[in-house]
């Protein structure tokens, strides 16, 4: 079983001081965790899950390959990455501003709260299968729809074989399944929502860093001239994305009309800082210990999830599956 980093250690990196143990040893970071002592660990051990990237087949083993080919994905972006927080960048490039795009929207998908988002949407899914399931004018209708191709398709053997199918949802590795099948097209997805967005860095000033967090991409809607309001969708009018890209430097993508690189001061800094640590899952990271930032991990870390008070459903719902099914096989 491989151990995966949730967050990649070459993205920690970033943000990690120099080890005093030997220059090839990995880098030293701060973690930060509600209600506990911050901690300085290395890199190398802190995000790592065994099989968080498995795929579980029905005999129940892993299958691990997605974890190479993200490998590969990510290390085609770590010279961009690693010189983007540099004041000679070039923001110009096509490529470097696709390989960000697709860094930063990788991190996003793969993140814990996305994960258990979309284990909260599939359980959504499975009730509402349930309801259809137990649904008799539904089973009977269906059963004569199949009926007209297969004899034995009476309303017994329709709700039976629903029931499995059923059942099979309900396991812990359906869901777990479902998220990594959606990963690289939900990457694509965002990657190409920020790419259209008006991109711009924001540089911490002297005596201030920024954090980041294991959910480093962050949206929110700027209120009044200080206030963010976290958690909005990529698409939403005026939600803007952030992207801590090292202690010195964060990536804002949707601020209209500021030029390309500028250093904001303290407020603005520690501002951000709160609202990346509102939408942690469960870990915030700087390169120096910080009392302020301890002080607003207890206070702020995880208050805005995803499906809970952020990314909600506005405007029209979704038509209920009863509806869906029915439309979708001609009944």
């Amino acid at each position: 079983m491989i151990g995966s980093h949730i967050i990649p250690k070459f993205y920690l990196e970033q943000f990690a001081a120099p080890s005093t143990r030997g220059k090839d040893k990995p880098g030293r970071i701060w973690v930060y965790e509600r209600g506990k002592k911050p901690q300085q660990r290395s890199t190398s051990v802190q995000g790592r899950e065994n099989g968080y990237f498995g795929f579980v087949r029905p005999d129940g083993s892993l299958e691990e390959s997605l974890e190479s080919d993200l490998a590969k994905r990510e290390g085609e972006c770590a010279d961009a990455l690693a010189s983007a927080k540099s004041e000679l960048f070039n923001w110009t490039s096509t490529a470097s501003r696709n390989r960000i795009a697709f860094y930063a929207a990788l991190l996003f998908s793969r993140a814990t709260q996305r994960r258990d988002f979309s284990a909260s949407n599939w359980a959504d899914l499975q009730k509402r299968f349930a309801d259809l399931v137990n649904d008799d004018n539904y089973i009977n209708d269906l059963a004569a729809q199949y009926r007209r191709r297969y004899k034995e398709a009476t309303p017994a053997a329709t709700r039976k074989r629903l029931l499995k199918l059923l059942k099979d949802m309900g396991s812990a590795s359906a869901a777990k399944n479902v998220f990594l099948s959606d990963l690289m097209k939900h990457t694509e997805f965002i990657k190409n929502l920020l790419l259209h967005k008006p991109w711009c860095v924001w540089r911490a000033p002297v005596g201030c860093e920024f954090v980041t967090s294991d959910n480093p991409l962050i949206t929110f809607v700027p209120v009044g001239g200080r206030e963010f309001a976290p958690g909005h969708g990529f698409g939403v009018p005026g939600a803007v994305a952030a992207f801590p890209l090292a202690p010195t430097a964060t990536l804002m993508m949707g601020l209209a009309g500021q030029p390309e690189s500028q250093t904001v001061d303290a407020a603005r800094t520690m501002k951000l800082n709160e609202t990346i640590i509102r939408l942690c899952d469960r870990y915030v990271y700087s390169r120096t210990l910080s009392e302020e930032v301890r002080k607003m991990v207890d206070d702020y870390a995880g208050t805005t999830r995803y499906g809970v008070n952020a990314f909600l459903k506005t405007g029209l719902e979704m038509p209920n599956m009863k509806d869906f099914m029915r439309r979708h096989i001609g009944l």
